[in-house]
């Protein structure tokens, strides 16, 4: 009866420990703090693997939203999409002017968020309405805030873009002194 009894204390261990693990589970899970948040690392997050260029309306004038980064969100045919631009301090100095309803393009990667929203991590914003375009991020998804020396971002004109006295040609990486 002795060695029963202890595989019987043994299992009620073991159901209160899968209680109370669960529970804590679930408490993180429904926590109310957590309530429509996107569950997205905006900065880290951009996937290579994922981008693609979609265009629509502005239907909401730049705002800061999660973890300070600055969101767009745009009307893309019966979609929306939420469009992450950066941190407030980088849309500050670096942002375009986007008025509601002007028409934008926006190239990034796609990510569904666990909000149930969908999201673009901005790579390049192009406003069609104004002509002003914005890089975000260069070609690798590096974001231009980390402050990376290599931030190059795309460039439509296939130029030379001077980074420190060399000059490096885009996507060759040659240098001239």
């Amino acid at each position: 009866m002795a060695i029963s009894g202890r595989f019987f204390s043994v299992i009620i261990v073991a159901i209160i420990l899968n209680c109370l693990l669960a529970g804590t589970v679930f408490a993180g899970f429904w926590d109310s703090d957590n309530t429509g948040k996107s569950g997205l690392d905006f900065s880290n997050g951009y996937d290579i693997n994922t981008v693609s260029t979609m265009s629509g309306r502005a239907i909401s004038l730049p705002y800061r939203g999660e973890k300070d980064n600055v969101f767009i969100e745009i009307k893309s045919g019966n979609q929306n999409l939420n469009i992450s631009v950066g941190p407030g301090a980088y849309w500050k100095q670096k942002g375009i002017a986007i008025a509601l309803n002007d028409e934008l393009t926006v190239k990034g990667s796609k990510a569904q968020g666990k909000d149930g929203k969908a999201y673009i991590l901005a790579q390049k914003i192009v406003n069609r309405t104004t002509g002003s375009q914005m890089d975000v991020r260069n070609g690798k998804g590096e974001p231009g805030w980390s402050g990376q020396n290599n931030f190059r971002p795309e460039h439509s004109s296939g130029g030379m873009r001077s980074l420190g006295g060399s000059m490096m040609r885009s996507g060759g990486g040659m240098m001239r002194r």
